[in-house]
This record gives C-alpha cells, structure tokens and sequence, in this order.
C-alpha cells in the first residue's frame, strides 16, 4: 500500500510531462512518414551561444514509432545534423552527417530547424491501416557521448533519475510526440511540396521576378 501511494504521485508527474511535450505532426508521403514540429525550438540556450561564438553544434535526432498499447519499437531512425552560423551574414548552415548527406544554407533559426526535421524521413511502419501507434521524436546535443536513445525498461528508480535529470537536460534535449494514430487517417504529402529551400535561394528568385517585371515596364 505505502508503494502504491508513492508510485501515484510520479504517474500523475509523469502525465504532467507528457501533456507539456510539443506535438508533432505527421504526414504520409508513398513509402515514408514526414515529420514537423513548429513548436519544438532547439536552437537555444547553451547551444545557441556556442554558435553566436563561432563553434559548430551537432544534433541528434531521433524518430522511433510504437504500438499504442506499448512493447517493441516497429522503427526508429537517427540522423546527426552538423549546424553553424555565419556571423557576417546572421544565417543558419546545416549539413547532414554520413553518406550523401545534403547541406543548406543561410536559414533563420526556424528555417534551419525545419529544414533538419524535413530531412528526417521515417520509413512507413510495418502496421495495417487500422493499427494504432505512437511516434515520438527525440533530439539532443551530441557532446561525444553514447548517451541518449535508451531501450531499457522503466522501473520506478529509473523514473525517479528520468525526472530528476529533466531540469538539468533541459538546455540540451527536446522531445515531441504524437498519437494515438492511424495509417488509415494520416494525411497524404499534396504533390509538388518539397523540403525547405534556402532562403537566399528563395529571396534571389523573387528579385529576379522584379527585376524582370520591371524590365517590361
């Protein structure tokens, strides 16, 4: 009884926590799932000064997807993603670590973090139309450890260390999470829609546009 009484209270904390993670919106596009979560700022705190210093900062980003009811992850994805910033320009570059991976330049802070998690593509789950599931994204400064990315089970010591670390991780891990959801229900990516594109790229097209509509004056 006197257990049941302390495990109460970290359950309802533990909601708590999850009610406050940002949402993270899903859509279907063919073979794979995109991902987006407009609310889930990375670009802070210590890792943002150690970009206004002029240092590098690389991210990992993690997608893992899961049976409602729980039990053994059906897919899970990891990207690193090196970020910089230009002090002349004020301007975000991002490149993706590994093989083939494809770089972007001279994006705003929101712009960059769009840009990283369009680039994360989730491989459709394995899951009939009717199957409900979770996915949860995870992401966090990679320091040259092994740390994050966990699969061992939650037992209640485990629970306690999870909640006490919140605070002092908070400056370098975000989560978003969303579910229960349906293959069936997902939206489906509208055709013509790509990844975020460079904004200078973005902002050269529309003064050649000018430029030319000027020119027919």
């Amino acid at each position: 009884m006197r257990q049941t009484v302390r495990i109460i209270p970290l359950i309802c904390f533990a909601t708590l926590l999850r009610a406050q993670t940002p949402a993270l919106e899903v859509v279907r596009d063919e073979n794979h799932l995109n991902l987006a979560a407009p609310q889930m700022h990375f670009l802070e705190g210590k890792s943002l000064e150690k970009l206004h210093d002029g240092a590098s900062v690389t991210y990992v980003f993690e997608a893992s997807v899961t049976p409602e009811q729980g039990g053994k992850v059906i897919t899970r994805v990891r990207e690193r993603f090196i970020v910089s910033f230009d002090l002349w320009e004020e301007r975000f570059a991002v490149v993706r670590a590994g093989p083939g991976g494809k770089a972007g330049s001279h994006f705003s802070a929101a712009g960059a973090e769009a840009w990283c998690l369009s680039s994360l593509q989730v491989p459709l789950p394995a899951l009939t139309p009717e199957k409900t599931f979770v996915i949860k994204l995870e992401c966090w400064v990679d320091e040259g450890s092994s740390a994050g990315g966990s699969d061992s089970g939650l037992t209640l010591s485990g629970l306690i260390d999870a909640l006490s670390r919140k605070g002092r991780d908070a400056q370098s891990r975000w989560e978003a999470a969303s579910g229960p959801l349906r293959l069936g229900d997902l939206k489906q990516k509208k055709s013509g829609n790509s990844s975020p594109r460079s904004e200078k790229s973005e902002g050269a097209k529309r003064l050649h546009l000018i430029r030319g509509g000027r020119g027919g004056l």
